[in-house]
């Protein structure tokens, strides 16, 4: 029996993002790594296809205990991962679930080079400062939109998520925003169906990108989570 439990957090973020995107959890650097996907941000190598390549790419790069926190499309990156990897002891689906259909005309708009304005939009609370507002935007501006639309065609495809959520026997953490208009409003009720290990808690005031909007909360919880996954562990 282990006497002692010293887990890290890996944070993924989401199509077409950034390393970037956990720019507000500075404080918990000391503790954490911050990845850029393949082909995203400072990661210069080639741009995974599909969900499950992703999960394969990061898989053998995990060698330490950990909890993978996972926002939107890193959510479905984390399930897989946790299935292939041992060492994953807890996830944290960020305004995530077990699968992200995206719709058509979404992908349409990408293919045409172009960041959809009401997707833009609805990513936000509607109390979301203008200065957080500016800075999305202008990372918005400086991420290629070809590396956003074949995130999003990613997230579509995936289909292996209901059966890779049921089989996973680690805490998983459902962190969501309860002015969230990208994810299905039934998501908790939905996650919990499908596996009693799943716990959810929804911050208020914020949208589909929780971490930046809400920081401090988002930060509690998170901590709160690896003390609970830590004590099992060593149980």
């Amino acid at each position: 029996m282990s006497t002692e439990s010293n887990l890290s957090f890996l944070f993924i973020h989401g199509a077409g993002g950034t390393k970037n995107k956990w720019r507000t959890l500075t404080s918990l650097k000391n503790h954490s790594k911050f990845i850029d996907l393949p082909g995203h941000g400072d990661n210069d190598a080639h741009q995974c296809e599909t969900i499950d390549d992703y999960a394969k790419q990061l898989a053998d790069e995990i060698t330490e205990d950990c909890i993978v926190i996972g926002h939107s499309m890193g959510g479905l990156i984390a399930l897989e991962l946790a299935a292939l990897n041992p060492k994953v002891k807890g996830i944290v689906l960020v305004a995530s679930s077990y699968q992200l259909p995206v719709h058509p005309k979404i992908i349409a708009t990408l293919e045409e080079g172009m960041f959809p304005d009401n997707l833009f939009r609805a990513s936000y609370a509607k109390g979301a400062s203008l200065k957080l507002l500016e800075e999305e935007q202008q990372e918005l501006a400086s991420s290629p939109t070809e590396v956003a639309m074949k995130d999003f065609v990613a997230c579509d495809r995936y289909k292996g998520g209901e059966e890779t959520l049921k089989k996973l026997e680690i805490p998983i953490l459902a962190l969501l925003g309860d002015e969230d208009r990208l994810i299905p409003p039934d998501t908790s009720d939905v996650l919990i169906s499908l596996n009693p290990n799943v716990e959810v808690v929804t911050l208020q005031n914020a949208g589909h990108y929780v971490a930046l909007e809400q920081p401090e909360a988002f930060i509690k919880e998170i901590v709160k989570f690896k003390e609970r996954t830590e004590k099992s562990s060593i149980m």
